[in-house]
């Protein structure tokens, strides 16, 4: 195995240990009458959704939100757009750099989208229920889009390593 390859394979296991510690943070203290935190909803969330988990939550979960868990939803984006894009351009490498570029777009735009998300699920979580419905529009359509383009960014990779493997190329 190349050293790019223990590179990404500890990348990959690091994200993963982070996304473990971010679903058992969220189990445990973060999902205030069952509600689901909003970086997990997959279709997004209204304002009367995103203020009813916002009175819901108490002074320690936003504290813990907006700090270990934070941290945390910082480092895991990181990890995983380079396990993501580590991945693309590994399985390619008998493609042309101009290709091989693109395809390291879809991790940066999941990295762009998931960090930008994060900064504004921040503002409504510092504002409570009075953040504005524009603030609450723009997260909910960051995190539509982050979940769209990390499926896309998985898929291309399974796609990639696939055909890779089909041909028995190294």
């Amino acid at each position: 195995m190349s050293r790019a390859a223990r590179i990404l394979w500890v990348s990959a296991v690091s994200a993963a240990l982070c996304l473990v510690a971010l679903a058992v943070l969220t189990r445990l203290s973060l999902e205030p009458d069952g509600l689901p935190i909003f970086d997990s909803r997959l279709m997004g969330y209204s304002a009367p959704e995103a203020r009813g988990f916002l009175s819901a939550l108490n002074a320690d979960q936003v504290a813990q939100y907006l700090g270990i868990f934070r941290q945390l939803d910082t480092v895991f984006p990181l990890l995983l757009a380079f396990s993501l894009g580590g991945t693309l351009w590994l399985n390619t490498v008998w493609v042309a750099w101009p290709l091989r570029a693109v395809l390291l777009v879809l991790p940066v735009i999941y990295l762009i989208c998931d960090l930008s998300e994060n900064a504004k699920v921040a503002v409504m979580l510092r504002s409570g229920v009075d953040v504005s419905d524009q603030i609450i529009a723009q997260a909910s359509r960051l995190t539509q889009i982050k979940w769209v383009v990390l499926g896309v960014s998985m898929l291309t990779c399974l796609v990639v390593w696939q055909w890779r493997v089909r041909r028995g190329l190294r």
